[in-house]
């Protein structure tokens, strides 16, 4: 223990343990996120069309696209990170199933809001 260091600073060190269970917490973590993008469109729906007369009528098109880009790529990030961590450090029998369970379907999400995103790119 150096002279600057308290006591409780080891306490708030990340110990191996704990950095070593990300491949654990990721895939869960990216289906959990699932829950979170239709309630936000709802709530941007809700905001843009129940009032109109409050917001400016051309907010909701940009925060819809944003949020869209965000959704799809906050998807594919935890997905692909809890598919490379449970390849890398789990045995393939308990790997496989929660990449069934929890990654392909967080993939699924992100494709679909990614062409959600692309479909709403287009001008008519």
């Amino acid at each position: 223990m150096t002279a600057h260091a308290s006591p409780g600073d080891d306490a708030l060190r990340r110990t191996p343990e704990r950095a070593e269970r990300w491949h654990v917490i990721v895939p869960p973590a990216a289906l959990l996120f699932q829950a979170i993008p239709p309630l936000t469109l709802w709530l941007i729906a809700r905001v843009a069309y129940v009032q109109p007369n409050h917001p400016p009528q051309n907010w909701e098109r940009p925060v819809t696209l944003i949020a869209l880009f965000v959704f799809s790529a906050v998807s594919f990030a935890l997905s692909g990170f809890g598919i490379y961590g449970l390849l890398t450090r789990v045995r393939m029998s308990v790997a496989v199933p929660v990449i069934a369970i929890c990654c392909f379907p967080a993939l699924l999400c992100g494709a679909t809001y990614l062409h959600g995103l692309l479909v709403f790119l287009t001008w008519v």
